[in-house]
């Protein structure tokens, strides 16, 4: 029919029936053509293999499974508002978060735990990598996405190439995938950027000990030592609860020296758990030697010194030096200054040292302008500068922060902020031998003692370097002021002790001036012990060696301290014309502290004389000058002698009002004989009142207070107040 057709349209003729219809021709040429060439092409298909429809298809049971390489998580103990914080980050819309900590704080256990707990939110599969950020040869960010592109199923031609074009293939295959990534113990930022995938449905979680700050988009969350509650939580779930209620102060024990550190704490308990006729107290007792701590902290691979030696190895010299040096500082908080002065290099290049070794979770900063280490930490830092420094430059060390103490409370400079420093510093440097250096610090800082509650420092101060004083001259004036501040806390009995030791080393070194210091501090102490007669011998020796010397200030302060003891025995007589003496060698204004003593000295023997008007004008020159210098201790004391004039004068209100805020201002300079006598006379007014219930609370808490401080005689008389309540007769008219 084609040929026909052909024929036709070519030029040939049809049979006269159907010539008519011959310009049907070319038409129907052209549909015989195209329909043969579509049975060919159909006909050429059949015999081809088919290929998969672009929809969707159910995958069928011989495909590989998601990736599911999440380690065992172990138990998370103690970090429950961590896991919480992260929790809140991914609900914020956190598609990266970085836990970054220290060694051992517990951070790869919080990540694995998280993501065991996210898991079935992520179907498309769960990726790890260990990049072994403390190794020292941390994975390189190709070899990880070679590994990453494997996981989800990449060929082998896809995981080659660049760095750029590895990271590229990686988010474009999982860039429509539910997938969780879990990358820990981070190098640095460089290390992780090119893994993670920018997917909306995929979730990065980074370790690091590093502070990665500089990972773009990540949500970071830092992690602190735990503290005591929930480390000793961890121990429980470590040991056992039956070792630890067998032996709680053991356990607390435990807890403390770890100092909240997980991984110290996992390998204590796991060493108990292993020796079960071990008690917790057992172990703290190994481990309370300081030296030997981090060799006792091990066990089988894990160690805490291991984990602090592969931060530690990363580090550059310079910033090596400032660790161990300024690491290795004696106090608790340390300044960019006390550092620099340790490390001997310029201030700038240790503030710039010390903010990367903050980065590297190896040194704290709690607030912009200081540091600290945790308690292991700083044990690994004393343990490189005694490996890696000489006796000289580790000597040379601790002289340059000694002398600059100095330097600073020499000048008159704020030393505030460094009075635990300077404690710390002080024993080290006499456990190291330097007492010429501790002792010029602390002749430096005695000066700068002039607060009310000063006494309580000040004690710490002499007591540092008087045991190690072998001059015996500064041996008894160390001894001199240790007597001191204890008679200022109300510690009667080391007071006096500690007195009698001086007066024996002033006889053997036949100094007069330091003897009459030495014999006033005796007089005073045993007025303090209740021994009357002999502290009036003393002081009046004193008062005589005083004299011989020429010594006014000196012979004013005896005067005072026997005028006090004449109105405790009730000697106005004798009080007085002392006192009166002791005021007329007063020089002229300004008026000191000693003039408001010997006023209010005054004002008690015109009270017992039965002089009230006399009395109260010199109880209020006294006070005004507590105002004017502002001196706690002074007016504390004229509170407690108003007080009493109140009381002579039936004004009971004005008399407790004055106790309470003469108790107030004892408590807060924590001196103990004015607690006590505050209780006993807020007693006796409340017993003048008929307020029988608190009169008993205020006596018991005098009786208890002066037992504390060792003051039988100052107890008993609380106690015959306390006895005499129920006594017809009593008499609350105070002293």
């Amino acid at each position: 029919m084609l040929a026909v057709v052909v024929n036709v349209a070519t030029g040939g003729e049809l049979p006269e029936p159907v010539a008519a219809y011959g310009w049907l021709a070319w038409p129907t040429v052209v549909v015989l053509t195209l329909t043969g060439v579509g049975l060919a092409l159909w006909q050429h298909r059949l015999g081809q293999p088919s290929q998969p429809s672009a929809a969707p298809v159910s995958p069928r049971a011989d495909d590989p499974a998601p990736p599911s390489e999440l380690p065992v998580a172990p138990q998370l103990v103690g970090r429950e508002a961590e896991l919480a914080a992260v929790e809140e980050l991914v609900g914020a819309g956190a598609q990266v978060v970085a836990i970054c900590a220290a060694g051992g704080t517990g951070k790869s256990a919080l990540a694995l735990s998280y993501a065991h707990g996210v898991r079935e939110h992520f179907p498309d599969g769960q990726l790890y990598v260990e990049l072994g950020g403390a190794s020292a040869t941390p994975v390189q960010p190709q070899e990880a996405l070679i590994r990453l592109l494997r996981a989800v199923g990449s060929d082998a031609e896809e995981r080659r190439g660049t760095l750029d074009e590895l990271s590229s293939r990686f988010r474009s295959a999982v860039a429509d995938r539910r997938l969780l990534v879990l990358l820990d113990d981070a190098f640095d930022a460089a290390q992780v950027r090119p893994l993670i995938p920018a997917g909306a449905g995929c979730l990065t979680v980074v370790t690091s000990r590093r502070l990665l700050a500089d990972l773009p988009g990540a949500a970071v969350l830092t992690l602190d030592a735990l503290p005591p509650g929930q480390a000793l939580k961890l121990l429980t779930a470590t040991v056992g609860a039956d070792r630890v209620a067998a032996d709680p102060s053991g356990a607390r024990r435990l807890v403390e020296i770890c100092a909240g550190l997980p991984l110290a704490v996992r390998i204590v308990g796991s060493r108990l758990r292993a020796r079960p006729s071990w008690t917790p107290s057992a172990l703290a007792d190994r481990l309370a030697d300081e030296n030997r701590r981090l060799d006792e902290l091990r066990l089988g691979d894990g160690a805490i010194r291991s984990t602090f030696q592969s931060t530690y190895d990363e580090l550059s010299d310079v910033d090596r030096l400032v660790f161990r040096r300024a690491g290795a500082h004696p106090g608790v908080l340390f300044g960019v200054e006390s550092a620099a002065r340790r490390c001997g290099l310029d201030r700038r290049l240790v503030q710039d040292a010390l903010d990367r070794l903050v980065d590297a979770f190896l040194i704290e900063a709690p607030t912009p302008s200081s540091y600290r280490l945790h308690d292991l930490l700083r044990l690994f830092a004393a343990e490189m500068l005694e490996r890696k420094e000489t006796p000289e430059d580790r000597a040379a060390c601790l002289i340059r922060q000694l002398d600059w103490l100095r330097d600073v409370a020499a000048s008159g400079g704020d030393v505030a902020y460094e009075r635990d420093n300077i404690l710390a510093v002080l024993r080290t440097a006499v456990a190291e031998g330097l007492t010429d250096q501790a002792w010029a610090l602390v002749e430096a800082v005695h000066p700068l003692l002039t607060a009310a509650d000063d006494h309580v420092y000040r004690l710490q101060l002499w007591r540092s370097v008087e045991r190690a004083a072998a001059d015996e001259r500064r041996r008894v004036r160390a001894l001199r002021w240790v007597s001191h501040s204890y008679g200022l806390a109300g510690e009667v009995e080391r007071e006096l002790a500690t007195a009698q030791d001086a007066v024996a080393v002033a006889e053997r070194l036949g100094d007069p001036g330091e003897l009459a210091q030495t014999t006033r501090r005796l007089g005073e102490a045993l007025r303090a012990h209740g021994r009357p007669d002999e502290a009036e011998e003393q002081l009046l020796r004193a008062l005589r060696l005083f004299q011989r010397s020429h010594a006014v200030e000196e012979e004013i302060e005896v005067r005072s301290a026997l005028g006090i003891l004449y109105n405790t025995l009730r000697r106005p007589q004798r009080s007085i014309p002392m006192l009166e003496r002791a005021a007329a060698l007063l020089s002229a204004p300004p008026e000191t502290a000693l003039h408001g003593y010997v006023l209010l000295g005054l004002a008690a023997g015109h009270k017992l004389a039965g002089h009230p008007t006399e009395a109260s004008a010199l109880a209020r020159r006294a006070f005004s000058i507590a105002d004017r210098l502002d001196d706690e201790f002074l007016r504390g004391y004229c509170l407690h002698e108003r007080g009493w004039l109140a009381v002579k004068n039936e004004r009971h209100r004005d008399a407790e009002e004055d106790f309470r805020a003469m108790l107030e201002i004892f408590l807060r300079i924590r001196h103990g004989a004015g607690v006590g006598a505050a209780h006993q006379a807020l007693g006796s007014v409340a017993a003048a009142q008929g307020r029988r219930d608190e009169a008993v609370q205020a006596f018991r808490a005098a009786i208890d207070e002066y037992e504390r401080l060792g003051n039988r005689d100052l107890a008993d008389e609380a106690r015959t107040s306390l006895s005499a309540l129920d006594s017809p007769s009593r008499n609350p008219s105070g002293s």
